[in-house]
């Protein structure tokens, strides 16, 4: 057996289990947000949901989106990694749904970023005065940057998937 039919079947087992490692996440994440924002309690453990200032329902619907984005984007590196598993490597399709994570991990980025702005410029205002605050998540920021990156990832996959070709041509 070549070994890089061995180096492949490798990738492929290491993405299934991760695959299976990330959807679970998902799972876990789903439901602790769901009991967070019920109020749940089991026992005597308790998920509790902070908000930080503004309207509550506003800041809980902005944390509810926030949720649904990253869970999307979870679903689109699940759907990738399945693809991996398949046995594909360099593919349209592995691309296609990394662009996808990437993508939707880039809203839920500036979403998380650019939510709270646009919740103190559209809120209501309190006495007469109304108080802008500037305050910037770098969590957020790196998190956009990263994202940025991975876009430029899914170029050089894309330029090694073209050069994969290349070489099956010659062959």
């Amino acid at each position: 057996m070549k070994s890089s039919a061995v180096t492949n079947e490798a990738i492929a087992r290491s993405a299934s289990r991760l695959r299976w490692v990330v959807f679970s996440a998902m799972i876990v994440m789903g439901l602790l947000y769901f009991a967070a924002r019920s109020g749940l309690q089991i026992g005597q453990a308790r998920v509790e949901y902070q908000r930080h200032g503004g309207d509550a329902r506003a800041v809980g619907l902005i944390g509810d989106i926030l949720v649904i984005l990253l869970l999307v984007a979870l679903y689109q590196l699940t759907a990738m990694l399945r693809k991996i598993g398949d046995g594909e490597l360099f593919t349209a399709g592995v691309i296609g749904r990394f662009r996808a994570f990437a993508l939707w991990l880039l809203l839920s980025a500036l979403f998380g970023l650019l939510a709270p702005f646009g919740l103190q410029l559209l809120g209501p205002y309190s006495g007469g005065g109304h108080r802008f605050r500037l305050v910037l998540d770098f969590r957020e920021i790196i998190t956009v940057g990263v994202t940025l990156v991975l876009f430029l990832l899914a170029r050089l996959l894309e330029r090694a998937r073209r050069l994969d070709e290349e070489v099956r041509e010659f062959v």
